[in-house]
C-alpha cells in the first residue's frame, strides 16, 4: 500500500498549517454551579452569585417563595444595617428585581387612557 501525501512518518512532527487555515481551538467549558435546590426545583442563576449570610438567605428564600412583601420590607433594613458591600449589593439586587418594569407602567397608563377615550367616544361621540 502506497503512503499518501497527508500522512507523516512516525516520529516526525505534523506539518505546520498557516494560522488562518488552522481549525479554531475549542475552549473548555467551566462547570457551572448547580442551579437546583435540594428539593429539585430550579433556582434563578443570579442567586448563585450571592454571598452566604443568614439575613440574606432568609430574603432569598422569601424571594423564591414569592413573598415579595417580605423582600420589599426587609431588604432596605439589610442594606442599612450590614457592613459587607457584597451583602448590601445582593439585597439591592433582590429589591430591584421585584420592582415593576418602567415600560410596563407606561403601557398600563397608555391602555387606561385609551380605554377612557374609547368609553367617552362611544357615549358622547355619536349623535344619534
Amino acid at each position: 500500500m502506497a503512503e499518501d501525501e497527508t500522512t507523516t512518518p512516525r516520529g516526525s512532527p505534523p506539518p505546520r498549517v498557516p494560522k488562518g487555515l488552522a481549525p479554531a481551538r475549542q475552549k473548555k467549558k467551566k462547570k457551572k454551579a448547580s442551579a437546583l435546590r435540594p428539593d429539585g426545583a430550579e433556582r434563578p442563576r443570579f442567586l448563585l452569585k450571592f454571598p452566604r449570610h443568614p439575613e440574606l438567605d432568609r430574603l432569598v428564600a422569601a424571594f423564591e417563595a414569592g413573598d415579595y412583601a417580605t423582600v420589599r420590607r426587609d431588604a432596605p433594613k439589610l442594606v442599612d444595617s450590614d457592613e459587607d458591600a457584597a451583602v448590601r449589593n445582593a439585597a439591592l439586587e433582590l429589591e430591584r428585581r421585584i420592582e415593576p418594569d418602567p415600560l410596563m407602567k407606561y403601557l398600563l397608563l397608555a391602555s387606561v387612557v385609551l380605554l377612557v377615550f374609547l368609553i367617552l367616544q362611544s357615549y358622547f361621540g355619536h349623535a344619534h
